[in-house]
This record gives C-alpha cells, sequence and structure tokens, in this order.
C-alpha cells in the first residue's frame, strides 16, 4: 500500500521503496546515485536528483525544509522535516521504524517523521504536527496521515523495560514481551488532535514481508527503504 493512494489527488507526491533498491546515502549532501534517481523518476514520474535529508539520530528534532534543492547542506541532525514549499522533495529511511506521512490540505503543508522506537517514546510525530502548527498554522484536525510499513507487534520482541516506555503498547505472549509502534504513534497522533478517519495504516509489517528491509530481521545487511513527499 504506498500512501499516495490516500492522497490521491491532492497534488503531491507521496511514495515508499521497497527492498528492490537500497536508498542508503552515499553522501547526505550530494546527488542520489543513478539508480535511486531513475527509481524515483518511474516510481514518482517526476525527476528528482535529490533530495532534503539529514543523519537521522532517532531523536526528535524537527527541520522546517526550505530554501530549494541542496539547502539541507550543513543542516543539524534531524528525524522529521516540514515544508510549504512546492517542488522541494524532504525524505526519511527506514528498514522496521515507523515513516509517517503528514498532509495539511487546507494550508498546504507536508511533513514526513521517522519515528523508531526512541523516537516514538519522545512522540516525533505528535511533535511534528506540533511544529507544522506553529510555523504554517495548520490545524490537527485537517491533518491526512499514514503509517508505513514498519515492524509490527507480530515481531517486534522488546526486553522488559518497555514496560515503562510503553505501558500501553506492550503485549505478553508466550513468555515474551512485543511492543505495538503502531499503535503508539496512532495513539499519540490522536491525543494530538488528529481526527481517526484521517489516519491511514499500511498494515504492513517489514520483518514478516520480505519485499521490505528489515533490520530485524537481516541484521546490519539490512538496506534502507526510503519514504518521500514532494509538494507540487
Amino acid at each position: 500500500m504506498q500512501p499516495e493512494v490516500f492522497f490521491k489527488d491532492e497534488g503531491i507526491v507521496a511514495m515508499m521503496s521497497d527492498a528492490s533498491i537500497d536508498f542508503v546515502p552515499e553522501d547526505f549532501d550530494g546527488p542520489l546515485t543513478d539508480t535511486q534517481r531513475a527509481y524515483l523518476q518511474k516510481n514518482c514520474a517526476v525527476d528528482i536528483p535529490q533530495v532534503f535529508w539529514r543523519k537521522q539520530a532517532h531523536g526528535d528534532n524537527i527541520l522546517a525544509a526550505q530554501g530549494g534543492v541542496g539547502a539541507s547542506k550543513g543542516c543539524p541532525d534531524a528525524d522529521a522535516y516540514i515544508t510549504d514549499e512546492k517542488n522541494l522533495p524532504i525524505a526519511i529511511r527506514t528498514a522496521d521504524c515507523v515513516p509517517v506521512f503528514i498532509f495539511d490540505p487546507r494550508c498546504r503543508v507536508i511533513g514526513l517523521a521517522h519515528a523508531g522506537w526512541r523516537g516514538t517514546y519522545k512522540a516525533i510525530a505528535a511533535k511534528t504536527v506540533q511544529k507544522m502548527h506553529e510555523k504554517y498554522a495548520s490545524q490537527a484536525s485537517s491533518l491526512k496521515i499514514v503509517l508505513g510499513p514498519s515492524i509490527r507487534e507480530c515481531c517486534y520482541q522488546v526486553g522488559e523495560e518497555f514496560r515503562d516506555y510503553f505501558p500501553t503498547h506492550v503485549q505478553d505472549r508466550e513468555g515474551f514481551l512485543y511492543a505495538d509502534m503502531i499503535g503508539a504513534n496512532r495513539d499519540q497522533l490522536l491525543q494530538a488532535g488528529v481526527r481517526q478517519e484521517n489516519i491511514l495504516d499500511s498494515g504492513i509489517c517489514t520483518c514478516c514481508n520480505k519485499n521490505y528491509f528489515s533490520f530485524r530481521r537481516d541484521g546490519a545487511k539490512a538496506g534502507r527503504m526510503i519514504s518521500l513527499m514532494m509538494l507540487k
């Protein structure tokens, strides 16, 4: 399930790659490789030579992307981006973490957050919604959100400390604990004022589905998917 389906005819590009291509960057400040660029052109129907992205730190730093392609050079590490600029592609990379696609059709603003368990613990998705409100006057009730392919409760076995981190989103199953990061992010977004009917879950587990990269399944050899958004 591609996020563009939920955002159909909204005048934005929204897509996530799969395991057919690795988007580990050679250089955060440089252009995409020819192979990566060709993949995006095929799947986005537009040429994207470079994206706005930085090194992800599993934190809650959110950048307002502006200034055109290449403007991310020199920016600090971050795990989420927002922008109201047209033709400026923002992107994150995942291999089990939750990609959160956010679109404000009223103010014409997009946001993209990388929510691993640390970022989820810090409520990065909800904070991205708040940052969109502060900078662009976006209203949470107007937002449309997609939670993309990521590791699910079926596969995400965790340690006892997760009972403290996510007390309502950890399940004990046959003597092991499993965490639900989709549920945690959804509940944080609902608490931030997003409407339940405006949150779409892809329903895809990256660990179960070998069409996607999974760090939990494949370890250090796992590649990275790209999640990308751009206002046309």
